[in-house]
Formats: C-alpha cells, structure tokens, sequence
C-alpha cells in the first residue's frame, strides 16, 4: 500500500478502501458439505455444525465499528489502529487470548474496523457488523497465547473469494488447507471452521485481491 503523507483519507487502490466496480454475479455452485476431512483437520462450512461440534465459542469484538479507536483515517463508520501491535481479543479483556495481525506489517500499515454505513465502494458485500480489514492486501495471521483445538471465521469475500489457510501446530508442524477445500463463495459472508487433532498455534489467511476489493473477518470462534 502507497499512502500520501499528511492526507490520512484511504481512497484509492491499494488501500484500505479498495477501489473496484459493482459486485459481479455470484457463480452457481453446488450445496458445500457441511464437515470434509482433509489430514489432520476437519472442516466446517455451517457454523452451528462447527460450535455444535467443537465447543467453540465467539470471541467479543467491539460494538461499534466507529468508536473501536480514536483514529479515523477512512473517515465514518469505521476506525484504526496504526502498526505492529495489531488488534487484541476478545475486545476490552484484561487479558487477550489473540492478537490479529497482517500477515507482512509495516509500521504505517492500518488495522480498522469497519461497519454498517461503509460507502467507500470497494466492499461488497458491505459490513453489517464491525469487521476487520487490513490496509493494502488482506491478509490476516492470528497468534493464539493460550494454543486451541479448533477456529472458526466468518470471512467477508471479495470478488475472488480465493483463500489459503495454514495452521501452525505447537510441535511446530504445519498443515495447509487450499481454496478448493475451504470453497468460500464470492462476495459473501462466508463460515469456515476447523477442527485438529493437534494444538493449534497460529492461523494465516492468505487471501487474493484485497488490495482492490476488501476481504475481512467479521467473526472468530475458539475452542479451547
């Protein structure tokens, strides 16, 4: 991401606010498989299979996008922080179990949420809720302080809809779960969870496109 200095108003490609046209029609598709295994993890698409399954719980994001921070470079409906220390969670707790970060971080990089009343265009759908984007490409690595069984994302999909995940074990193995098994759908609100038979440490979104239309995460679910 390029960002002009002083002008704190994130228009433009590469920013946090992508820019790009009207969403595109969503593809037909067939009815996705509610659990698919795939080496060491189960996954989930309907998120009542996976809470049901798992135990796993919601972690508290902020109630409002806009009073998250102080700082509001992208201006209503939404707010930033700024650099390395990314995003602790659940929101207001004493002591965060999860740190969110991008997966490269500069230290001009913005970590925003962003809510109902976003009309910069370039999110599609728009949030109906606080929802976390990154400037530049959307891309997210979630550090856990206490390791987990099983995550589960309520991801909001660009045009592409095309994702990566890779788990990072305490024994510090790794396991990779492509797009054909995760089969998100373009822009959408779309449920991924996953369940391991080992400790789960770290998680990376790697997504496609965020650069020019947002992706972001508008839920997380733990399982201890």
């Amino acid at each position: 991401m390029r960002m002009s200095w002083p002008t704190l108003w994130l228009l433009g490609c590469g920013t946090l606010l992508s820019c790009g046209g009207p969403a595109p029609e969503e593809p037909q598709r067939e009815t996705p498989l509610t659990a698919r295994r795939d080496g060491l993890s189960q996954i989930f698409t309907q998120q009542t299979d996976f809470t049901t399954a798992t135990g796993a719980a919601l972690v508290t994001f902020p109630g409002s996008a806009y009073e998250a921070y102080p700082d509001h470079p992208s201006g209503a409906a939404s707010s930033c922080t700024r650099g390395p220390s990314g995003i602790d969670l659940p929101w207001g707790a004493s002591a965060p179990t999860l740190n969110l970060q991008a997966s490269s971080v500069a230290t001009t990089q913005w970590f925003c949420f962003i809510g109902p009343g976003w009309n910069h265009n370039n999110t599609h759908p728009s949030p109906v809720k606080p929802t976390i984007t990154v400037s530049g490409e959307d891309d997210f690595e979630l550090a856990f302080l206490h390791p987990v069984s099983a995550v589960g994302l309520e991801l909001l999909t660009n045009q592409w809809a095309q994702h990566k995940v890779t788990l990072t074990f305490t024994d510090g193995t790794q396991e990779v779960l492509d797009d054909t098994l995760l089969d998100t759908a373009p822009n959408a609100f779309e449920f991924v969870g996953i369940q391991a038979s080992k400790r789960i440490r770290s998680v990376v979104v790697d997504t496609t496109g965020g650069a020019r239309e947002n992706e972001g995460i508008a839920g997380i679910w733990v399982a201890p």
